[in-house]
């Protein structure tokens, strides 16, 4: 699976920070905990990791 991380800034628009294919939410967000050096709480209170579903449409099909 997909994640990415974001900020949990409301004035922010919602464009991901950084991508990484993990098997769980739960290991994506150690993985980026990690990166930024921080405890899991610490980045938990700034940041924020959801699952990125990838469409299996391509350019053809247009927004069908």
């Amino acid at each position: 699976m997909k994640f990415g991380m974001y900020t949990r800034g409301a004035s922010e628009t919602a464009h991901h920070i950084s991508l990484i294919e993990m098997p769980s939410l739960e290991q994506a967000e150690a993985y980026f905990a990690g990166r930024k050096q921080m405890t899991l709480a610490q980045f938990r209170e700034i940041c924020l990791v959801r699952e990125i579903k990838t469409s299996t449409k391509t350019l053809l099909y247009g927004n069908r």
